[in-house]
């Protein structure tokens, strides 16, 4: 019974001493991992720290091999860098490839007679009998949109787009345009006639174009709309609508009287010309001048006058 006895005390000791050898290894080996992970989070702080120094530090970038002083005590170099290449900051922000809005710009237009050779305005009457005088007009364009691209990194970018344009021709207070038909062998004809028995508060004739524009821009701005702007262009344009207004008070004493007559009057379906913009920022001054005749010219007063215009606009968006 004792030897019994004492078999089991040595059995239970050695299970005893196993569970604990067990226990302080699985307690060494955490210990362990929380050593490797404390020491993994100083070198990373370490290595950030390093990297703030190094960036903090001031360096003269002017190439990538670094030049060692005489007179440097060992282990320390001078970290002076010659960068001769053209690659661009990479906390400079990259220019801006592609401009889109719209604007709005509004000014005068008068008629000029570029078949003469001469840039002229006119300023006294436009037919062969001299029937009418041309007076002051006005001109408005609404740009619907426009793109304006970046030709490679230059400084020049493509510009076009749509734009409505309205033409407003005034005719004065004593003469208003109209049209004629004399017979077969003397053709038709537009014309101003001249008629003072009605004092008219109103003469116009209002003539729509829808346009595309083709511009080449030079701006030296990275967004392409800042500081000055210098462009040279062209347009084509089709006639979308004409109207004669004319405002005037009923001679029985009835009131006002406005009257809108919708007719081409002759007029080309289409336009195209060349033009010419100067702006700073959003601002703009803009000039175009078109080189086909506003009016037909197989017509038995032909008017070879050309439709020149210069407005003041901003860029929108």
């Amino acid at each position: 019974m004792k030897k019994f006895v004492y078999t089991l005390s040595l059995l239970c000791f050695f299970v005893t001493s196993s569970f604990a050898q067990d226990a302080n290894a699985a307690e060494s080996q955490e210990l362990t991992k929380r050593e490797k992970r404390q020491l993994k989070k100083e070198t990373k702080k370490k290595e950030k720290e390093l990297k703030r120094a190094k960036k903090n530090q001031p360096t003269i970038k002017i190439g990538e091999v670094p030049i060692q002083e005489e007179g440097d005590p060992p282990g320390i170099s001078v970290d002076a860098k010659l960068n001769l290449s053209d690659e661009p900051n990479e906390n400079k922000k990259n220019p801006v490839k592609i401009q889109r809005g719209m604007s709005l710009s509004y000014g005068l237009i008068s008629l000029i007679d570029l078949s003469s050779g001469s840039l002229a305005f006119s300023s006294g009457g436009w037919t062969q009998n001299r029937a009418g005088t041309f007076f002051a007009s006005s001109a408005q364009s609404w740009d619907i949109f426009y793109n304006q691209y970046r030709l490679a990194k230059s400084s020049f970018w493509l510009r076009t787009g749509a734009s409505i344009e309205w033409s407003v021709l005034d005719f004065g207070s004593s003469n208003y345009i109209s049209t004629f038909d004399q017979s077969s062998e003397s053709g038709v004809g537009v014309t101003v006639t001249q008629d003072a028995s009605i004092d008219r508060r109103r003469s116009r004739l209002v003539t729509s174009y829808f346009e595309i524009p083709l511009e080449l821009i030079f701006n030296g701005s990275r967004d392409g709309d800042r500081g000055l702007t210098v462009g040279i262009g062209g347009y084509l344009g089709l006639r979308t609508q004409t109207a004669r207004k004319m405002r005037f008070d009923d001679p029985t004493g009835a009131g006002p009287v406005n009257e809108v007559r919708y007719n081409s009057f002759y007029q080309n379906p289409f336009i195209y010309g060349l033009s010419v913009r100067l702006g700073y920022g959003d601002i703009f001054v803009k000039g175009k001048v078109a080189l086909i005749p506003m009016f037909q010219q197989d017509l038995i007063n032909p008017v070879p006058y050309q439709a020149a215009s210069v407005t003041l606009g901003i860029d929108l968006l």
